[in-house]
């Protein structure tokens, strides 16, 4: 019996010592959930809206890879396959605020410094918008541009 005993003993204190204010729970921001979520590789451009129909053929081809810090924070950016938007480079990415999911920003990218995601229903589309100064020199590819990715 006092075998039991002590064995019971054990396993109440080891089941105290597991309380839930005793383990540390990491609770995400909604920017590291979303940022978490469009982490990945992102490509397929389809419904794309653009000045003109040759800078909308322009970023046909157009991929986006988003990476993400071990706390779920923004980290890498990586385009390619639309030189006149990304400039197929390798730079990082933020939220424009403390408060959007929405407005990115990126450094060491370019011309396209910012844009806006629209997410759809389902986790596997987006869709950005953003405006270009001047795309490849052309003054007709200035203006507004929309395009919808899938997940890759």
């Amino acid at each position: 019996m006092k075998k039991y005993t002590i064995l019971l003993l054990v396993i109440a204190s080891f089941a105290m010592s597991c309380t839930e204010d005793k383990l540390s729970v990491h609770e995400f921001t909604d920017q590291q959930i979303a940022a978490k979520n469009l982490a990945g590789d992102w490509g397929a451009a389809f419904n794309i809206v653009a000045p003109d129909i040759e800078s909308a053929d322009a970023i046909r081809l157009l991929t986006l890879l988003f990476t993400v810090d071990e706390e779920g924070n923004p980290d890498k950016f990586l385009s390619d396959g639309s030189l006149s938007t990304f400039g197929n480079k390798t730079g990082s990415w933020a939220w424009a605020n403390s408060t959007t999911t929405t407005d990115v920003v990126l450094t060491e990218v370019g011309p396209i410094s910012s844009f806006t995601i629209s997410y759809s229903d389902n986790i596997d589309t987006i869709t950005i918008l953003f405006n270009a100064v001047n795309a490849a020199g052309r003054g007709d590819a200035i203006g507004s541009y929309q395009v919808s990715f899938q997940r890759l």
